[in-house]
């Protein structure tokens, strides 16, 4: 991984739909030496997706939260199977510590997130932060391209 692929990855998380030209001229690259990196690093799996971004408040769900859940003793395959039932979980991560997941849900009403917590109640001990804003949003560390 050199300076120049550690640039390029940085220029497509902050555009992943710009154009191999442009993308070379960012770099300092041909548009298709550009594209031949991009394929090399698809290729190993540095590179594995271009996603969607939405803004969830637009399309409907103003309330987004984390929650915190320890789930009880041999209850973790329902847990996972539960989260997998639930349309309102848009992320998990099982983690560390106590609180072995921590999922992200995505709800229309707060009525609507009593109802997925309730679920998540009968198989584990829950702790729920509302989401109020997003200040940092990347995928790389800010110092990847120093």
């Amino acid at each position: 991984m050199d300076a120049i692929n550690r640039k390029i990855l940085c220029e497509l998380q902050e555009d992943a739909r710009i154009s191999f030209s442009r993308l070379g001229e960012r770099v300092h690259l041909s548009a298709p030496a550009v594209a031949e990196r991009v394929r090399k690093m698809e290729s190993a799996g540095i590179i594995t997706g271009y996603d969607l971004k939405v803004d969830l408040d637009k399309l409907g769900y103003p309330i987004v939260a984390l929650v915190q859940c320890m789930v009880f003793r041999s209850k973790e395959k329902a847990f996972k199977q539960l989260l997998s039932d639930r349309d309102e979980v848009i992320e998990c991560y099982n983690v560390t510590g106590d609180q072995a997941f921590i999922i992200k849900v995505a709800v229309k009403s707060l009525t609507l997130l009593d109802d997925v917590l309730e679920a998540l109640c009968t198989l584990s001990d829950t702790n729920t932060m509302v989401v109020l804003k997003e200040p940092v949003q990347r995928v790389l560390p800010g110092d990847f391209g120093a």
